[in-house]
């Protein structure tokens, strides 16, 4: 009896190598985050050594997600060469990158080595989705892409628990070849480094996608896997019972050029074309949401707290706008580099807030669709409201909490595995990335411009943006159905 892929799947059962795949793709989607987030930790310190000001930290918070224009290629390169093999050079390379621009000696030798690393290293964020989902049954799936999401969100405990134990640190070692001195950011860039050579090390032990395999006709290759999944997850003497995998329909295309239109083309034309720029939207709405307030996040919270904070009645936008300059270096000044203990307790009370909401969201997952629309919700009130309320421990919390659209990352992620065939899902989701990347690049340099004279109009606007994906996802298929 031919079996096809997913009930071929199924057999396989679920245990321990699934456990491993979920643990390898967490590690290299929390160090792919880290990697690309630790920019917005470091500015309130470096901005003194790398002389920079607010147009300057806006592009160098925003490079990371430059980064994400390569999505095309990278979606390719796994839907062509495999999933296991474009993780395996992503993580490699980013963390090499990674590595070198702890040495950087101005901000932009910093940005070039930036753009180049997260071009590879922001790669592990959307092929971890496509890897787990294709490896994990569909009973499971939807809680494993919760689980990763919610390894995800920590990067925000660990992001700024490592800030808490580095910065500190009487780091200052002079390196003369390069005219810097080795100092604490640098050592926390560093630092980061390390976890995406590790997630490439656990990824060296694992089997490629068997769904991969069997779609670019590779079935004996493909049972092969399922065969060390089944006695990893079983761990019994028994023989798995597939023995052979229905073939399926594999073109070989002429040319790259041919090829790469093959697997684009079909994704923006009827019958998935709605479905196309529904998930576009939803994933430009929830990843712009979290990275564009989350790159300001330390240098904004830094700025409020360094305010005149018990007595000052201003609201969050003068509090944060009315400290900007005082963290930019001057010819005739002296810089002020310091992160406030606050700014670094409030990073870590929202990466946990966060993460285990998202943790307990993972028990309702089958009911994404209600999820994804709470979470918009949530948001959309609290920009609404942060401008509104003079106390300021309150706008902490409400700046904090319009960054729960994160949570929606997921939910956006798993109707890409129900809705698109095998051979394109990969370069789907990874189109899909780079779109969301895009307007968080753009959003991102939009606030360091118009921060000063736009603050509150900036977040009434926003509002809307966040507004519109509730209307988009009202749209989706209904929970526990596929379209």
């Amino acid at each position: 009896m031919d079996y096809n892929i997913d009930d071929a799947l199924c057999e396989s059962g679920h245990g321990l190598y699934n456990y491993a795949v979920l643990a390898a793709c967490c590690l290299i989607n929390h160090a792919s985050c880290l990697d690309l987030l630790s920019f917005g930790v470091i500015l309130p310190l470096a901005m003194c050594e790398l002389n920079i000001g607010l147009t300057e930290s806006g592009l160098l918070t925003s490079v990371p997600l430059a980064g994400f224009i390569f999505s095309l290629p990278w979606g390719y390169f796994a839907d062509t060469q495999g999933r296991r093999r474009a993780l395996m050079l992503s993580t490699s390379v980013g963390c090499l990158f990674a590595m070198a621009s702890s040495f950087a000696p101005n901000w932009q030798t910093l940005l070039v080595l930036k753009f180049i690393g997260s071009s590879f290293s922001s790669a592990g964020i959307t092929l971890t989705i496509t890897y787990l989902g294709e490896c994990t049954v569909e009973k499971h799936r939807s809680q494993y892409m919760f689980i990763m999401n919610s390894a995800n969100l920590a990067t925000d405990i660990v992001l700024f628990g490592l800030a808490y134990l580095i910065f500190p640190q009487h780091i200052d070692v002079p390196i003369p070849w390069l005219s810097i001195r080795y100092t604490p950011w640098r050592a926390y860039l560093f630092t980061m480094a390390i976890l995406l050579g590790l997630g490439c090390l656990m990824i060296v032990f694992l089997f490629e996608s068997p769904k991969f395999l069997a779609s670019v006709g590779k079935t004996e290759q493909a049972l092969d896997v399922l065969r060390k999944m089944y006695k990893l997850n079983k761990r019994t003497k028994d023989e798995y019972s597939v023995r052979s995998l229905k073939q399926l329909d594999t073109e070989v295309s002429e040319s790259f050029w041919m090829s790469l239109k093959d697997k684009t083309v079909p994704i923006f034309k009827p019958p998935l074309l709605w479905r196309t720029m529904q998930l576009f939207y939803l994933f430009a709405i929830c990843y712009s949401t979290i990275n564009v307030f989350y790159m300001w996040f330390p240098l904004f919270i830094n700025n409020l707290f360094s305010s005149n904070f018990t007595t000052e009645d201003k609201n969050f936008c003068e509090r944060i706008y009315s400290n900007s300059s005082t963290n930019s270096k001057t010819d005739n000044e002296t810089c002020d580099a310091h992160m406030s203990e606050y700014t670094i307790y409030s990073g870590i009370f929202y990466g946990i807030v966060l993460t285990v909401l998202n943790l307990a969201l993972s028990a309702v997952a089958k009911w994404r669709r209600l999820v994804l629309i709470s979470t918009l919700v949530i948001s959309a009130i609290c920009l609404v409201l942060i401008n509104m309320i003079i106390q300021p421990i309150v706008t902490v919390g409400l700046f904090t909490m319009v960054m729960i659209t994160g949570i929606g990352i997921g939910n956006v992620a798993t109707y890409f595995n129900d809705m698109y065939p095998t051979s394109f899902r990969g370069l789907a989701t990874s189109l899909g990335s780079m779109t969301a990347r895009m307007a968080s690049f753009a959003g991102v340099n939009i606030f360091g411009a118009a921060i000063v004279s736009h603050c509150s109009l900036l977040f009434y606007c926003w509002s809307l943006f966040v507004i519109s994906g509730i209307a988009v996802s009202l749209l989706l298929p209904a929970d526990g159905k596929f379209s």
